[in-house]
């Protein structure tokens, strides 16, 4: 996954996951309600399966920029949390959540890569352990 894909995921797949459900909720049941909910779904438990796996990497900030992402507090809400000058300068205040979000969206890749980098070396590890396993009974079988 690039930083894009994960950006675009938080600031644009999650929301309009959110709207969809919504939107789901006022119709009538049938197939286009049900299709509207499990698509939703699909795309917020990707997330939180995105989140799960490197929560304990994370900082507390950078958990709870994220976390309110996924469930799509409202950015004044998260920035009342982080910056005292919200009331007086909320423009500022959301200018620099932005900056903190892009940050804790560059930290959550930086995880995702290392996870996957390390599930590649075991990966492999496990292959050439195979391998050598294989050649250790040839040769055994050969005599």
């Amino acid at each position: 996954m690039t930083l894009d894909e994960l950006k675009r995921l938080f600031k644009k797949q999650i929301p309009a996951a959110n709207e969809s459900l919504r939107e789901a909720e006022t119709m009538p049941e049938g197939e286009v309600k049900r299709y509207k909910t499990s698509a939703a779904i699909e795309v917020i438990e990707k997330a939180q399966d995105l989140l799960a796996s490197c929560w304990d990497g994370l900082k507390f900030k950078d958990e709870l920029i994220l976390a309110h992402r996924l469930d799509n507090v409202p950015r004044e809400r998260t920035a009342m949390i982080f910056f005292d000058y919200v009331n007086t300068e909320p423009s500022r205040a959301i200018k620099n959540l932005k900056a903190l979000e892009n940050l804790a969206y560059k930290r959550l890749l930086k995880l995702l890569n290392n996870q996957e980098v390390h599930l590649e070396d075991i990966s492999n590890t496990n292959q050439q352990s195979m391998a050598d396993r294989l050649k250790a009974r040839e040769q055994r079988m050969k005599g």
